[in-house]
């Protein structure tokens, strides 16, 4: 399987385009700190969520 077909069931539930601009800043080795931490707050709060709906 391609990489284009693994990624058309995300391109279906995602609303918007990621744009180049991003993707250019993201890539960036200088701005992977922010990234990183970007995403452990993400997981942070999925799981805080998770918790808070098992009671």
């Amino acid at each position: 399987m391609s990489n284009q077909q693994l990624l058309v069931p995300i391109l279906k539930f995602l609303k918007y385009e990621t744009s180049d601009e991003w993707i250019e800043k993201a890539a960036n080795p200088e701005n992977l700190q922010v990234i990183l931490v970007d995403h452990l707050l993400c997981e942070l709060n999925v799981n805080m969520c998770k918790l808070s709906f098992s009671d």
